[in-house]
């Protein structure tokens, strides 16, 4: 049995290794693209790389694929909680469907490491642990955009104040809302910029202003986007000069900022007595089980210590958002 997992995690750290690997290559490779705009090269070289050439050929694969995926109405309705993250410059090329292709592709990876393991080291097929890494592969992408969505969404919110300080100046100059957006998007870094493209190409294609920051509120979801849309929507709707009031969330948005970083400062004593509490007793726990491996043996090996495991880690995550609770300040 510890040779079997050995194996597996030995597995899954190769795997780990490749896409880590293949992420560095694309992004080396996105980091050359964006420097040659700005580069001379005098000497042209037509050949494709080998990385070049395992894109396109997944790239293909993946157009075959999504035409046997759209036949079911159930992956075309999971699908669309992926198009928020399709960015600007992709559209055309992927599809929101794409995604469920992709996690198709890793569960497959993870099914046959799970299987090649099982045969190297002679062991019974054991399907349940197939189905688990299956699983775990199909879902490990949704894990990952989680955590994504997360961080883009904090750098939009630390750029939206930026963004509006460009559109109010653009509407001093007399712009409008079109030009002010398309402004922005070009000043703006990524990803805020990619929000404001879509924004653009939504009025392009003849979205009212109240329709377009709406879906923008929407797709980021944080508080900021949302007023800036509620004001906007009354102002259509109002009446008003839209100068001053860009000028009015500007200084709510800037109050709000200043207010959120006096906060940060305030509480960061208190989260690090936070993280020292939470670390506490996983650093016990591994301590005791250095000094004594057996200490902990009762526990996995008969169904009592199953059940005292699982109210271990209720009462931990109990503890755990409590601590994080009580240290929440939320600034309205």
């Amino acid at each position: 049995m510890k040779v079997f997992i050995l194996f597996e995690i030995v597995f899954f750290i190769i795997l780990f290794v490749i896409i880590f690997l293949f992420l560095k290559v694309y992004s080396a490779n996105k980091f050359v693209r964006r420097i040659s705009l700005y580069s001379i090269n005098p000497l042209k070289d037509d050949k494709m790389s080998f990385y070049d050439r395992v894109a396109n050929k997944y790239l293909d694969f993946v157009k075959k694929f999504r035409l046997i995926i759209k036949k079911s109405s159930y992956f075309r309705m999971r699908s669309k909680k992926y198009e928020n993250l399709i960015k600007y410059q992709d559209r055309g090329k992927i599809e929101a469907i794409d995604f469920i292709t992709n996690k198709f592709v890793i569960a497959g990876l993870f099914l046959l490491l799970a299987v090649i393991s099982q045969i190297i080291i002679i062991r019974p097929f054991g399907i349940w642990r197939c189905l688990l890494n299956l699983l775990f592969g199909y879902y490990l992408l949704d894990i990952y955009f989680f955590f994504y969505h997360k961080k883009q969404t904090k750098l939009v919110g630390n750029e939206l104040l930026r963004a509006v300080i460009i559109m109010n100046n653009a509407f001093k100059a007399g712009k409008s809302t079109l030009q002010a957006l398309e402004i922005a998007s070009n000043e703006l870094p990524y990803p805020i910029n990619d929000e404001f493209k879509k924004m653009y190409l939504d009025m392009r294609f003849g979205l009212s202003v109240d329709t377009t920051f709406d879906r923008f509120a929407k797709r980021v979801g944080i508080e900021e986007a949302v007023y800036l849309s509620s004001s906007l929507s009354i102002l259509n709707k109002t009446g008003g000069n839209i100068v001053e009031v860009f000028s009015s969330i500007e200084r709510t948005l800037f109050d709000k900022k200043k207010l959120s970083e006096e906060l940060k400062n305030i509480s960061s004593a208190p989260k690090v007595v936070v993280y020292i509490l939470f670390a506490v007793p996983i650093i016990f726990s591994l301590i005791i089980f250095a000094l004594n491996h057996n200490y902990f043996k009762p526990l996995v090996s008969s169904p009592l210590g199953y059940a005292i495991i699982g109210i271990i880690i209720i009462m931990f995550s109990i503890y755990v958002f409590l601590l994080r609770r009580i240290l929440r300040i939320e600034v309205q």
